[in-house]
């Protein structure tokens, strides 16, 4: 746990807030803003600034090391960058971008992370929680599934322009609904194309994929299995990776059409890198990504086996997640990071790598546990019983 001394110097929340938020910053890869999702509580939560010296933070002499899903490596580095010119005598080591599943299992092997961040509200209680790493989790985000295109071949060009179309019709009108079903006849049900997943036990983003293409069978072919067993019942349908970051080197290489396994984070820097590739947004009712679905997305679920294993996953939001673990070898730095994710300057990158704000972000688990100087910036989900559900049952 972190220390009364740690604390003492660490809650400077007006300092990181401050400095942050008039930094100049170059970040090398700029988008148009999104927004942030202000939930609403049953209790009043009142978001402060605490008054401190402007004095240089003291951290350990361990270096901070991060482990978040690989879809935060564009966010997170560039949050990174901005620690690393605010306090140049931290020493940051190598980040551990991987699936949420490798980073938890990592880090119960290395005990090397000072800050863990998952693509779901279930890694780190499963992994974390039950090995005594840690007590509690904070939802920062919310990012949305997007499906990557590969413009090089016929049927990626098709769906794009298919795509384009629905944007021009009122939504869930004849004309919207034919159109959307007639992108996943295309890429479901064309027996000539073949889909990038990465693997659900090692990434989240690999079961949500399946959520996402059960949603969009029940929403627009009334059968919540016919498009996921006509992908998922075929092995040579799909290829599979460990992590959502590797599947842009099989499309670039032309053996995918499509990315399933994909989010508005990663898509958004990744086709900008990716020449010939480009993303199309979902329905919000198939995106996982808008919190007032909840109970929509509940409706499926998904079971899994994979090698003599077997897994059945809830649907929820894609809700990023983030916790300072027990034993982190730097947590004078590891809160500051916290912090600077909740300035106008880390809030503005989360934005800019397509994930929005939750503000203030909610903890599930022991909220005694939090660091003092994060409060200001968190409620218990207590306060949000609306929400409570993409949590694990307690």
């Amino acid at each position: 746990m972190v220390s009364g001394k740690i604390l003492a110097v660490a809650v400077m929340v007006a300092l990181v807030v401050g400095v942050a938020a008039g930094y100049g910053v170059a970040i090398a890869h700029t988008h148009a803003a999104t927004y942030t999702t202000t939930v609403t509580s049953t209790t009043t939560t009142t978001v402060t600034s605490t008054s401190v010296s402007a004095t240089t933070p003291t951290p350990s002499t361990q270096p901070f090391v991060v482990g978040a899903a690989g879809t935060l490596k564009f966010a997170f580095t560039d949050v990174l960058n901005v620690m690393k010119s605010m306090y140049p005598s931290l020493t940051i080591g190598q980040p551990y971008f991987k699936g949420s599943g490798e980073v938890a299992g990592y880090e119960l092997t290395t005990n090397q992370l000072s800050v863990i961040a998952s693509a779901d509200t279930t890694t780190i209680p499963s992994v974390l929680f039950t090995h005594n790493y840690t007590d509690y989790e904070i939802a920062f985000g919310i990012t949305q599934m997007v499906i990557i295109v590969n413009l090089n071949t016929t049927a990626g060009q098709e769906v794009y322009n298919l795509w384009k179309e629905a944007q021009g019709y009122v939504p869930l009108s004849a004309q919207w609904n034919d159109t959307w079903r007639r992108i996943f006849t295309i890429i479901a049900l064309n027996s000539s194309t073949i889909v990038g997943v990465s693997n659900p036990f090692t990434d989240p983003s690999g079961y949500q994929a399946m959520c996402m293409v059960k949603l969009a069978g029940l929403t627009f072919f009334n059968n919540a299995s016919y498009l996921f067993d006509a992908i998922y019942g075929h092995s040579g349908k799909y290829m599979m990776r460990n992590t959502e970051v590797d599947l842009l080197t099989l499309m670039s290489a032309g053996q995918v059409q499509f990315i399933l396994s994909a989010y508005t984070s990663n898509a958004i820097p990744q086709t900008h890198i990716y020449k010939g590739t480009a993303y199309i947004t979902l329905p919000p009712m198939v995106n996982l990504g808008n919190l007032s679905y909840v109970n929509y997305y509940h409706q499926v679920n998904v079971t899994w086996t994979e090698v003599g294993e077997t897994r059945t996953f809830i649907c929820n939001p894609v809700v990023y997640t983030a916790t300072i673990p027990y034993n982190a070898p730097n947590p004078t730095a590891a809160l500051y990071f916290l912090l600077l994710l909740y300035s106008p300057t880390g809030q503005r990158i989360l934005e800019e790598n397509g994930i929005q704000p939750i503000v203030p972000g909610i903890v599930y688990g022991n909220y005694d546990s939090v660091p003092a100087a994060l409060r200001p910036f968190t409620a218990p989900v207590s306060q949000y019983p609306q929400y409570a559900s993409i949590f694990p049952v307690r």
